[in-house]
Parts: C-alpha cells; sequence; structure tokens
C-alpha cells in the first residue's frame, strides 16, 4: 500500500518534470528557427523527454495493475 503511494508521488513528479521539458523543448525549438546554436540542446532535451515518456508510461500501467486510480 504505501509503495504504491510512493509510485503516485513519483508519478507526479516525472509529470512535472516531462512538462517542464516540453516548456524546454519549446524555447529551444524557437531559438532553432532563429539560427541560434540549440541543435545540442534540442537533441538532449528530445532524449530526456523520451525517457521520462518511457516512466510516466511504466509508473501508469503498474499503479493501473494495482488498481489506483491514475489522473
Amino acid at each position: 500500500m504505501e509503495r504504491l503511494k510512493l509510485l503516485q508521488k513519483k508519478l507526479h513528479v516525472v509529470k512535472k518534470q516531462k512538462e517542464l521539458l516540453m516548456l524546454e523543448e519549446a524555447k529551444l525549438i524557437r531559438l532553432a528557427r532563429q539560427k541560434k546554436a540549440a541543435a545540442k540542446q534540442l537533441a538532449k532535451v528530445k532524449k530526456e523527454k523520451a525517457i521520462l515518456m518511457a516512466e510516466e508510461a511504466r509508473l501508469v500501467r503498474v499503479l493501473k495493475q494495482n488498481g489506483y486510480p491514475v489522473l
């Protein structure tokens, strides 16, 4: 029971991190369109976002299997 609450808390943190990365990605895309040197940072942010999305999917799957509502 306690483990599932911790997983829910981790899911919330992962969602917040993903949201922040999406904002960072949008900023870097705008900079790239202005011909600024942001391609390297953009690739790094996209990679981190993919990792977080996989983590979020794993946490949601575990919580759903244990009958917890996922928002």
